[in-house]
């Protein structure tokens, strides 16, 4: 759908607005329920929507969630933003009037809308909000998770490239050292009177099983990146199935997911719905995987008169202790909301260690790099002005 700039005159005065529409016609029609149409003007599509900026998507998820938190209409608060901002915040503002306007509710209409404007995470978390009749709430929860997610990935990425980099180095260094600057100082006249003289061997041993330690360590994270990305979309049970055996990884990659899941699932139970309707509605949202079908197994538990929460495989013991115990509702949605937050902190901190750990190994790798470069380029030559002295 393309955009259109829309002159109106209205009861405010004039005012300038955009409108996504088919075609001119459709965008007159829609500018007229606003006011009297002055001028229409399509917006050049040259280029690529950079979407809202994280910052721009706070103030519109925080001031959206404060007038539904008084009870103020959802359709009425999309149009005072609309009506009240200006560039990328007012675009979002009108598609998602309009959406709502036929029929969707907030969550429905921002997962239509999708990235870049609003994540994946952002937008289950605001669904699943919208299904247990708390929306605002669900807007104000994910802009805090955006925020906090924000701030762990700006700290952990100042050092995350130059870790990256490092590492990369070391690896240059260390092939550059061993099959072009040693050669070369090798073919020199005073190494060839004085060979007998030099050993280098230790250097060389230290290089061959640094090379194939890097080798295997970039080889190891390129498959775990490639598990965790493509094959959880071709094969997601059974890759969540491996990614569940590796300490650490599995932290990283499944524990966001599961607070999303887990969050609306507390939502829903808190406001009301049956358990089974509550585990079916997560479910039919989980992103496929281990999750998702253990949300199955604790619907088919259900039906059958068994506790629901020792079917879920992915649940810790602790966890499933706690839920089997809750005596009612109100407890069970505290537990499911403890564990939901409890995943939310594991991703965190998983994060803020990821990055140290990396600087540590990179920092050992580049220091060997250097004592490898010096044994084969300064290490020969010290022993051969030994030797002739």
């Amino acid at each position: 759908m393309a955009t259109f700039a829309i002159r109106l005159q209205t009861r405010q005065g004039i005012k300038e607005m955009e409108f996504e529409a088919k075609n001119i016609s459709e965008a007159r029609l829609l500018g007229g329920r606003q006011g009297k149409v002055l001028s229409v003007k399509k917006q050049s599509s040259l280029g690529f929507s950079r979407g809202l900026a994280p910052s721009e998507r706070q103030v519109f998820m925080q001031r959206l969630s404060a007038m539904l938190a008084s009870k103020v209409g959802s359709g009425e608060a999309l149009t005072i933003i609309r009506d009240t901002f200006t560039g990328r915040i007012r675009t979002i503002a009108g598609s998602l009037l309009r959406k709502v306007e036929s029929g969707y509710d907030i969550g429905d209409a921002m997962a239509a809308i999708g990235e870049p404007d609003f994540p994946e995470t952002t937008t289950a978390l605001v669904q699943a909000g919208s299904r247990g009749g708390e929306t605002w709430r669900a807007l104000q929860d994910a802009a805090q998770f955006e925020l906090e997610m924000q701030q762990i990935k700006k700290s952990s990425g100042k050092g995350m490239w130059g870790a990256i980099g490092a590492f990369m180095l070391a690896g240059v260094i260390n092939l550059g050292g061993t099959f072009y600057v040693g050669p070369k100082v090798m073919e020199s006249d005073l190494m060839k009177m004085n060979s007998e003289s030099i050993d280098i061997s230790v250097v060389e041993l230290i290089s061959t099983v640094m090379g194939w330690t890097m080798g295997v360590m970039m080889t190891a994270f390129i498959l775990l990146m490639l598990l965790g990305s493509i094959g959880r979309r071709i094969l997601p049970q059974q890759a969540d199935a491996i990614i569940l055996r590796i300490p650490f990884y599995k932290d990283l990659v499944l524990s966001r997911n599961n607070y999303t899941v887990l969050y609306g699932l507390a939502l829903l139970i808190s406001s009301g719905v049956r358990i089974e309707d509550a585990l079916r509605l997560s479910m039919e949202t989980a992103p496929p995987g281990a999750l998702k079908q253990d949300l199955i197994y604790a619907m088919q538990a259900v039906r059958s008169g068994r506790p629901w929460a020792s079917a879920m495989k992915t649940l810790h013991a602790t966890d499933k202790a706690s839920l089997n115990t809750s005596q009612d509702r109100e407890q069970v949605s505290r537990a499911l909301n403890a564990l939901s937050h409890q995943y939310r902190e594991l991703y965190a901190q998983r994060i803020s260690a990821f990055v140290p750990t990396l600087q540590m190994l990179a920092a050992v790798f580049l220091s060997l790099a250097g004592f490898i470069l010096f044994g084969q380029a300064i290490l020969p030559m010290l022993q051969a002005t030994q030797s002739m002295l």
